[in-house]
């Protein structure tokens, strides 16, 4: 989706459609932006009387905030090393509220939860690498 115009644009398109001089299309040529949008634009100072943009949205609720924050934060600390799904089905237990593996994904970075990573094993000392066998010559 592309952005909104500027709110500099959009008062100098108004102020200029107020003034009456110009048509519609030659405001659209004049100012490079659709006759729809001035039409639009007029249309909703006239509903509403703002000539500003709305400001975004601000997107879906969290499932797992407040207080269901702070259960979180205790399932971590008590079992730093679970994994997303051993957390969501801890949160479902002391809650009663089913969350998914993202949820509790996003949460926990949102709340900055650090959780334990396995360490993968150490090398053998001189362990072949894939496609090098002992017998390769080179």
């Amino acid at each position: 989706m592309p952005a909104a115009y500027s709110p500099d644009l959009r008062a100098r398109v108004l102020a200029a459609a107020h003034d009456g001089r110009l048509s519609y299309p030659a405001l659209a040529a004049l100012f490079r932006i659709g006759e729809s949008t001035i039409r639009s634009w007029l249309r909703c100072e006239r509903a509403t009387g703002r000539t500003t943009p709305k400001p975004p949205a601000n997107g879906a609720v969290p499932a797992i905030a407040g207080e269901g924050a702070q259960v979180l934060r205790d399932l971590v600390d008590a079992r730093n090393a679970a994994t997303l799904a051993e957390l969501a089905a801890g949160y479902r237990e002391r809650t009663g509220q089913v969350v998914s593996v993202r949820s509790v994904w996003c949460a926990c970075k949102r709340l900055d939860l650090r959780r334990k990573k396995k360490v993968a094993a150490p090398r053998r000392a001189g362990a072949a690498r894939r496609g090098r066998g002992a017998d390769h010559v080179a």
